[in-house]
This record gives C-alpha cells, structure tokens and sequence, in this order.
C-alpha cells in the first residue's frame, strides 16, 4: 500500500495549499432553515467531527442554530459498546474515593520506603492520565450530538491543562466532566468558574502552591527555615489566555494584584485535618479549597478596581466576575471562536459583532455564536471550506468517514495516532492549548503522517472499530506508535468501508482531484480521505 504514498502525498499536498474550487450548497444556507444534505455534513465538519449516516439523518431535521443550541445545552449519547468501554477505565471510578485513596497524604501512600510499591503507584497514576485521553477521543469519534463535542474541545483547549502534570493526572478526567456542566450553563462566566475553581487548573498552574509571604502559613515555614512566597502563573493565564488576552491593556502590577488576590485557593488533601480547616474558615467545594491561612488580606487593586483589605473569598469571585465582563475579554473570545469555526483570519466586522453579542447578553456562548451563523462568510465558508483540519479533526474524520455508524472503539489506536501528529486532547504542555492556523499544522511531513493514515484506513489494516491491544503493557499504550510498534497497534477489527458512504462524504471534488483519484482506480478509498477537500471543513 505505500507505494501509493507518492502520489496520493502529491495530490493531497500540492492542492492543499492552494485555493480550492468554489462550490455551492445544493440549497440557500439559512441559520433558521432547515439543512439539507450538503448543509449538514458542513455543519457536522465544521462544529464536529465529519458526518456519518445517522447523525446525518438527525441534522437535517434541525437549522443550524437548533444544532448549535444542542450542542450547548444538551449532552451526548455514546453506542453502548463505548460507553461500556469508558465505564471499565480507572476515571470511571469517583473522583473523591481517587483522591482520598491516591492524593497527597491518601491511604495508598503510606508506604513511602517501599521502591516497588512507590513505582505501582507511579503506573496506577499514569494510567489515570492515559484513560483521560483516551475516553475523550472516544466520545468525540462516537458521540451523537457532535456540535457539544466539538464546542467542549474548543473550551478545554481554551482553559487548557497538561494531565500527566503531578495529581492533575489523577482529576483530569473530572475536570472535563466539570467544564462540560459549565458549558450547558451558556454562559462564559460560568466556565471560567469552572475551570479556576477545579482542583486541575489550580495544580496545573501551581496556585494550589502560591503562598502570601504575610500569611499565618508562610509565617510558620518561614519559622522552620522555609521561605514561601505568591505564585504568579495562573494569574498571568489568566489575564493573558482565559479572558482579556495579551493585548487586553493589563500590566503586570495587574498580574501581581491579581495572583495576590488568588492566594489560598487551591487543593484539599487528605492529610489535611478537618477541625483545623473548620477553625481557620476555610471553604471547600468538592476538591476545592480556599485556605484563609494563605491568604494575602491587604488592599489591592485590579484594572483600575479597589478591593479592599479583609475580604477573602469573596474578593476571588469579584476578580473573576470582573475579568469575565472585561470589554477586552469579549474581543478576546469573539476572534478565538471565529478563528476556530471561521476562518484563520476572520472578518473584523464578524468578529466586532460577536463581542457585541457577547457583553449585550450577559456572557452567553450561544448569543456570541450567533453572528456567525448569521453572517454571509459563514454560509460561504460552509459552502467552499477552507479551514485547515486540526491533527485532531483528522484523524477523528478519517475515522468516522471509514466507520459510517459502526462504533469507533479502539482508544489506543485514535490516541498513538493523534499523539503522533502531535496533538492530543488535554496532553499541550504548556497553557497556551493548540493554535488553530493551518501555519500551526500544515508541512510536508504532517502531511506524509496523515497519507500514511488514510492508506492503512483505506486498506483495512488500521482496526479503528476494536482494538487487541492486551498484549502491550498498559504504561506503554501511549507511546506504542512513536516508539515504532506499529505491528502492536495493528491487531484488532478495521472498520468496513461503504466506498458510496465515503464518496458522499467527500464531495463535491475539485476538478484537480477528480483527475487524481481517477488514475489510483485501485487506491480510491485511500485518495480520498487524503484528498485536499477532506484535509478542510
């Protein structure tokens, strides 16, 4: 088979950099009309991850701003098989029995000398990391309300964590489930919260660390030797990344004040002792705890905002209030959810009308998304895609384009090949989370791994729909493809390809490409899905 790769890699790359033929839908895009065939599979590639029979079938009964409001408001449904599946891993288990059993000062470590117990502690804990990844790109191949998915990875990618980041491994998983509520909530304020108030954001961006140096805490360590201080990274992310952005007109006296306004909040440990957390006033809400005895107490002020001294708690949910109504942090939101579902560069005008939107309506995601839909350049993009897909998208388009309805169930194959690609739900190292340019994802060689993916895809050999993967040790499940075990990962049952599924899916072709796939009559499966129109939506 990959002595196809040549050619179909010159197909694919020469015309994916280039403009593609217009095309048209077969009706007049309306966000109040009901979708028609070409329409939806636009909208199922552009808010999801490419269309297969039955979410076609269900999208065509709804507009696009029906979809779009599901996807906000209402949850997914996974084949049982999958949810089955996502219900054996370790994250399946509560997070507060994990937590009291493996956080710090749990019961599995008491055993602090004993080297062999210390490293099946270290697996167990990576596993959680590994089952994290792994389930998300399971709901995202195999959910029925693909809009959510694809707006629930924009939010994570937005309030992006790293989950093999110290215990943040061992909460990833909640910490998903928890911007996913927020999300139903429409409303930005709401996920903000979510993701500052969670046990993996605050470990993440080591706030659960930060420390005023006037504080009871600081005073006592600093009475055994040990000097302690403030933490400025999530308050840095937090002004430059989650809401007014690196051009939002803050300063660093900002970002000081505002991590001084931060410290105490953070992580409730098991080792911690509950009359003395109710003695000192502190509040804990799941994980969560905010901790007075870290606390800086003194007067600060904020973009211009006193807060005066003495108020504790209630001055880190001013702060958020505050930093979530920002006018710069609807302009913020307004170009990231235009870049990702637009267009790299979008309009200014669209963009203005979203942060309209956005502040008018108190914060609501699906007020934002409306000027979008609404707009001409969104009924052309649908009509004449040109947005360059994501690792990601990719390879979970692929995988719904060869499968149709069949469950995509094997983890470890979407996970390696993602990973492989270079991106990974929840797996960005540092908290910018993924760009969404195509200068941020298109190169020769990125472009060689995905032919690669659509040829063993094409020929069966790839078994997306269930993987026999017992035989490759747990820890190494991760990192099978990039340490070149590409036999271990091609056990299992492929998915049978319905080549008339595929074909509707893929069109309409450009000229360029019809020519191309009409001299590889043996390798058309494979020319498609690694075709300059699939590689866009």
């Amino acid at each position: 088979m990959l002595a196809a790769l040549p050619a179909i890699l010159k197909c694919a790359a020469a015309a994916a950099i280039t403009a593609l033929a217009a095309t048209a839908l077969a009706a007049p895009f309306g966000p109040d009309r009901v979708m028609d065939a070409a329409a939806a599979r636009a909208m199922l590639a552009r808010f999801g991850y490419g269309a297969t029979p039955a979410s076609l079938d269900a999208a065509m009964k709804q507009t696009p701003r029906q979809y779009l409001d599901r996807a906000i408001r209402d949850g997914t449904r996974l084949p049982p098989p999958v949810a089955e599946q996502i219900a054996a891993l370790p994250i399946a288990q509560p997070v507060e029995g994990v937590w009291s059993r493996l956080g710090p000062g749990g019961s599995a470590r008491a055993a602090r000398d004993d080297q062999e117990a210390r490293k099946a502690l270290q697996k167990e804990e990576r596993e959680f990391a590994s089952a994290a990844v792994q389930a998300r790109l399971l709901a995202m191949a195999n959910a029925d309300n693909q809009g959510h998915e694809a707006l629930l990875s924009f939010w994570l990618n937005h309030f992006s964590i790293f989950a093999p980041k110290g215990l943040a491994k061992l909460v990833a998983w909640d910490y998903v489930r928890a911007v996913e509520q927020a999300m139903r909530a429409d409303s930005f304020e709401a996920l903000l919260r979510a993701s500052f108030y969670h046990p993996a954001m605050q470990i993440y961006l080591d706030n659960n660390q930060s420390t005023a140096g006037n504080s009871m805490i600081a005073r006592q360590a600093a009475e055994r030797g040990k000097q302690l201080g403030i933490n400025e990274n999530l308050a840095r992310e937090l002004l430059e990344l989650h809401t007014l952005g690196v051009d939002g007109g803050y300063t660093q006296k900002d970002v000081q004040e505002l991590a001084r306004i931060i410290t105490g909040a953070g992580v409730y440990a098991p080792r911690m002792e509950e009359k003395n957390l109710a003695r000192a006033g502190a509040t804990r809400a799941g994980l969560f705890l905010f901790d007075p005895r870290r606390h800086d107490f003194g007067d600060k002020t904020l973009l211009g905002s006193r807060f005066p001294a003495g108020q504790g708690m209630a001055e880190v949910d001013a702060a958020l209030h505050l930093l979530a109504t920002h006018p710069a942090t609807a302009r913020h939101l307004a170009f990231k959810l235009a870049q990702r579902f637009l267009d790299d560069e979008p309009p200014r005008e669209i963009v203005d009308a979203m942060a309209s939107a956005l502040r008018a309506s108190g914060g609501k995601i699906s007020a934002t998304l409306a000027p979008l839909i609404d707009s001409p350049a969104f009924a052309a993009a649908l009509a004449r895609p040109a947005k360059f897909k994501e690792p990601v998208d990719y390879v979970l388009s692929v995988a719904r384009a060869a499968c149709g309805d069949q469950p995509v169930g094997n983890r470890v194959v979407l996970a390696a090949n993602v990973l492989d690609m270079g991106q990974a739900p929840l797996m960005r190292s540092t908290p910018d989370g993924y760009g969404a340019r195509e200068a941020d994802w298109l190169s020769p060689a990125a472009m060689a791994k995905r032919v690669r993916l659509a040829i063993g895809v094409a020929g069966e050999r790839v078994p997306l729909a269930r993987g026999d993967d017992e035989r490759i040790p747990p820890a190494r499940r991760m990192i099978a493809l990039a340490e070149n075990e590409r036999p271990a990962l091609s056990r299992g049952t492929p998915c049978k390809i319905n080549m008339d599924w595929l074909e509707s899916v893929v069109e309409p072709l450009s000229p360029a490409t019809r020519a191309a796939v009409a001299r590889l009559p043996a390798r058309e499966a494979a020319a498609l899905l690694a075709s300059p129109e699939f590689m866009r939506h």
